[in-house]
Formats: C-alpha cells, sequence, structure tokens
C-alpha cells in the first residue's frame, strides 16, 4: 500500500536472478513509500508542510524533490485552459475526497465553493522557485499527476538496477518497460458500465485489452471515489473552474509513453467531457484515448481502437 492504493510491481529477471529482483522492487517499494508521504497533502510530509505554510498566509518553501513536479504541473494546468489545477487540495477536502474513510454524504454548501474558487483564482502560478505563495485557501494536491510521475520514476530506478523489463500498477495507473519474457504486456481496460452503486458492482469485467510496450496506461474514473446523494453520484474527479465534479462520462483512459502528462492530461480530458476531450487531446499531442459516457458509449481515437481486442457486443465509436 502507498498513496493510498496497492501498487504491484512485476520484473522479469533470468534464472539465478531472483534474489537481485526482490532487492530491486524492494528499492522500489522504499521509494514509493517515500513519496506517499512527501507528496501527499496532508499530514507530516514535505507537501503538507508547504500546504501549512499557505494556510498559516505564509510564503511556503516547496521541497526541491517536488519542484519539477509542481512546475510540470503548473504547465499543464496552462495548456489545458484549467481543467486540470493541482492547486485545488482545498475543494478536494471540502468534498471529503482527500480520504477514503471520511467520504461524505452529502455536497457542501455553494457559499463554502465559491469562497475556495475564489482563493484558487487569486492564487499566484509557480513558477519553479523555491518558495511559493502566499495563497491563503490554496491547497496543492498531487492526485491528478503523483501516480503517474511516481509509475514512471519506478521503471526507471529498476532499470538502472538492472531490470529493464518490468510493470508498475498503482490503482489504474499503469506504466509498462519492455516485454513479460518473450511476450508484450497484455493490459486489460476495465468496463465501468457494469458498475452499480455497491461497493464490488462491476469488479473483474474488462471491456477490452491490448498489448503494450515501453508506454503507460493512465485510467480516470467516477468509480474510484464518489457518494451518491439524491439518486446522483458525486465523484472525486472535480472541475477547478465550477469547484464541482466533472459531468458526462464515467471513465477515460490514456495510453502515453510519459505517464506524467497522461495522469494530468487525462484527469484534464475528463473534465472537458464527452464533446470537447478529442480537441484536447489533439492539442496535447495525445493520439490514444478511450472514452465511457454516462450513457454507456464507448469512443476512441483510431490510434487507439486499432490495437484494442474488445470483448463480444462493444460497439466503440471511432473520434477525430
Amino acid at each position: 500500500m502507498a498513496m493510498g492504493t496497492l501498487v504491484t510491481v512485476t520484473v522479469v529477471f533470468d534464472r539465478g536472478r531472483r534474489a537481485q529482483a526482490e532487492a530491486a522492487i524492494g528499492n522500489v517499494e522504499r521509494m514509493l513509500l517515500n513519496f506517499g508521504r512527501d507528496g501527499w497533502a496532508w499530514g507530516s510530509g514535505a507537501l503538507a508542510r508547504l500546504n501549512q505554510s499557505l494556510a498559516a498566509g505564509l510564503r511556503g518553501e516547496v521541497p526541491s524533490s517536488l519542484r519539477p513536479l509542481l512546475q510540470r504541473a503548473c504547465e499543464i494546468r496552462a495548456a489545458s485552459g484549467g481543467l486540470y489545477d493541482a492547486r485545488i487540495g482545498a475543494l478536494v477536502r471540502l468534498w471529503g475526497f482527500d480520504e477514503a474513510s471520511r467520504v461524505v454524504s452529502a455536497p457542501p454548501a455553494d457559499d463554502e465553493i465559491a469562497e475556495l474558487l475564489t482563493a484558487l483564482r487569486e492564487a499566484p502560478t509557480y513558477d519553479g522557485g523555491r518558495h511559493y505563495g502566499p495563497a491563503p485557501g490554496v491547497v496543492w494536491d498531487l492526485g491528478g499527476i503523483g501516480k503517474g510521475y511516481i509509475v514512471d520514476a519506478a521503471l526507471e530506478r529498476l532499470a538502472i538496477l538492472g531490470f529493464a523489463d518490468a510493470s508498475v500498477d498503482a490503482g489504474g495507473n499503469l506504466a509498462v518497460r519492455g516485454t513479460r519474457g518473450d511476450r508484450a504486456w497484455r493490459v486489460g481496460i476495465r468496463d465501468v458500465r457494469a458498475d452499480g452503486d455497491g461497493e464490488d458492482a462491476g469488479e473483474g469485467s474488462v471491456l477490452g485489452s491490448f498489448d503494450a510496450c515501453d508506454e503507460s496506461v493512465i485510467t480516470h474514473g467516477t468509480d474510484q471515489r464518489y457518494f451518491m446523494h439524491g439518486g446522483y453520484r458525486y465523484s472525486h474527479l472535480l472541475d477547478p473552474r465550477s469547484g464541482r465534479p466533472a459531468q458526462g462520462l464515467r471513465a477515460l483512459t490514456v495510453v502515453h509513453r510519459d505517464a506524467t502528462l497522461a495522469d494530468a492530461a487525462g484527469a484534464a480530458l475528463f473534465v472537458a467531457g464527452r464533446a470537447h476531450w478529442p480537441a484536447l487531446a489533439q492539442r496535447f499531442g495525445i493520439e490514444q484515448v478511450l472514452s465511457i459516457d454516462d450513457q454507456g458509449h464507448v469512443a476512441a481515437t483510431p490510434a487507439l481502437a486499432r490495437r484494442l481486442r474488445m470483448q463480444t457486443g462493444v460497439a466503440i465509436r471511432r473520434v477525430a
């Protein structure tokens, strides 16, 4: 367990290298745990200390290890037109999505949302320097970019340690390198259309699969964290413009070499919604995307559609 999710690390090794493989996985496990602590918005880690300074109205010191990631987050925010923003942690917490055990049962008040949106609009951007702020009411949250970043970093570490054929799966944020023995890595895309409102509804159902090599497969979906109220599903995927859960899609998957981009840009595509994600994907140069809308319709870019082995009976619409 790291970053609030179960992480699976798989390495391929030659006979006689089991001890080295286990040591490499142990090394990566420590890296994941350290990032989970220091990259968590709350608690006592490095990012939490920055957020605590901002809450006190101070100019906070940005941890040196996180500066490149926070700067990348701001670059993707600008490129997305504000559809992705790593500074929405206060809104995440207001909605109760900061911890799985603290999910609320009803939406917050409109005036509470409005107050945090005002703070977000007035907050400065981050220039990659040593300090950030003052920015009262702003909380940095790497939930929409951190797992993509760390799965790539973990694979880079494994390659340095001599294991270039590997996969890391952090709760729907998957990246692979090389091959799995004499074959490619087989990746399945979960079918959230079968997902109801029960905790285990639809578990194990696969929409389709494809062979992957040296790329990441990042999925954002409303089935991952949500609450029901008044017959409506409120998910953890917030629109930074409205401060409310994004609407229109149930899941969106991005396949790309760069898992950091796939994660954060994928969040922006999800917020853009069914009508607008194809244009935004083109703006980012992302060629492989699959979406499932709230009516259960499946759409994909041609570059991904032609790779997919779909389950029998699944219709897929190709988008430009």
